[in-house]
């Protein structure tokens, strides 16, 4: 998804927090951590092609091409530690133990995005959000992401 959308979405929910429970911090928490989540593109780009010549927009290129072009994948592998359901699993399990609204903010914002990620992925298979099913696949592109024919076939 866009890091715009992703702006909106995140905005939105942590005015709706804000307005429920008048925490500023927490409706900034919320918004952070809705966006912060794509910082792992930035890492996975590193991991891929290193520091020399990094840019915001071949960072951005990288991200929204991680899937298939031509038949060929950007990445052979795909980390993307931060998109991984066991992170919102434990953010949820933490926010019920402890009933605070500051995890409260971050696990919603974390899981919307997320949410947003799978909803708008339809070439990745449900399960590659799952670092664990990512482990099993030794992050092989090839694995994650699901056939497409090559365009004109």
């Amino acid at each position: 998804m866009k890091p715009s959308r992703h702006v909106i979405a995140s905005f939105s929910l942590g005015l709706v927090l804000w307005f429920f429970t008048k925490s500023a911090y927490a409706a900034l928490l919320c918004f952070f951590s809705g966006i912060l989540v794509d910082s792992d593109h930035i890492l996975e780009y590193i991991i891929h092609h290193g520091l020399k010549g990094i840019t915001f927009n071949k960072i951005y290129q990288a991200s929204v091409e991680t899937s298939m072009r031509e038949g060929d994948y950007v990445f052979k592998r795909l980390y993307l530690v931060l998109h991984a359901y066991e992170i919102v699993i434990f953010l949820w399990l933490v926010t019920a133990y402890t009933k605070n609204i500051y995890f409260l903010a971050v696990t919603l914002g974390f899981s919307l995005h997320l949410a947003l990620d799978s909803m708008g992925n339809s070439e990745l298979y449900p399960l590659s959000y799952f670092i664990l099913w990512r482990t099993i696949k030794k992050f092989d592109a090839e694995k994650l992401f699901k056939k497409r024919s090559k365009i004109g076939e």
